[in-house]
């Protein structure tokens, strides 16, 4: 029996990274491949502590972008100029920050990794009827690669992307541009995704129903959630 969540359901928006195309996984090894390019183990030999200090600097600084308070261009350097100048990196950190920084996205966006369970959901998806839609604060170029790395763009009707519109998600026009394009209303709407903060409550707050997939075992934020799950298998039991 079809689950509430789905009643009066025509659209269905989905995060792409960590929701469907494997990010964390894709990144490590795009991580890799750059640190290795770019001879980064003269200065830091242990790429253990390069991702460390990479991730912890490229985390905060995606929560900044999500919210509005940096911008795409600045977070894309910033995130190698730290790690480079953290490190001890003798030349331009900048200019090598960028370089690096171009390197990985064309590296990432070749790794084919998905979610487990992410091809049969879309397939379910639209065998029931459902437009299927990733609605994500990626960057143009990069993340319809990703879907062709991973077999997945011929299962997704629109791709709506903060670069399209200017506003990341949680914030509300990213939203309604969202609703625009799809065509549906407010009601008609179900958004899975893995980021309590940016998918879940920022859709909640759009109106739209939730799916929670917290395969990464966070907490999720009170009052946003329809429903939560570990995997996707379950949400295909649901359609």
């Amino acid at each position: 029996m079809k689950h509430l969540v789905f009643d009066g359901v025509t659209t269905v928006f989905i995060d792409l990274d960590d929701t469907l195309w494997w990010f964390s996984a894709n990144s490590l090894e795009a991580l890799r491949h750059t640190y290795e390019h770019f001879g980064v183990a003269r200065f830091e030999p242990d790429f253990d502590k390069f991702e460390e200090i990479y991730e912890t600097r490229n985390s905060a600084l995606w929560h900044e972008y999500h919210h509005g308070r940096v911008e795409r261009d600045f977070l894309m350097v910033e995130r190698y100029r730290h790690v480079l100048q953290q490190v001890g990196f003798d030349g331009d950190c900048t200019a090598t920050g960028s370089a690096m920084n171009a390197y990985y996205l064309d590296v990432l966006a070749e790794q084919p990794l998905v979610v487990p369970g992410a091809k049969s959901l879309l397939e379910a998806l639209h065998k029931h009827g459902y437009q299927v839609n990733v609605l994500s604060n990626g960057f143009a170029g990069v993340q319809q690669r990703k879907l062709r790395s991973g077999g997945l763009d011929h299962l997704i009707d629109h791709v709506v992307l903060s670069d399209d519109c200017g506003i990341t998600k949680p914030l509300p026009g990213i939203f309604d541009y969202a609703q625009q394009v799809s065509g549906a209303t407010a009601d008609e709407v179900v958004m899975i995704g893995d980021d309590p903060d940016t998918d879940i409550a920022g859709s909640h707050a759009a109106g739209w129903r939730t799916i929670y997939f917290n395969f990464k075992n966070r907490p999720a934020i009170e009052g946003t959630v329809t429903v939560e799950v570990s995997s996707l298998a379950e949400i295909e039991k649901m359609l």
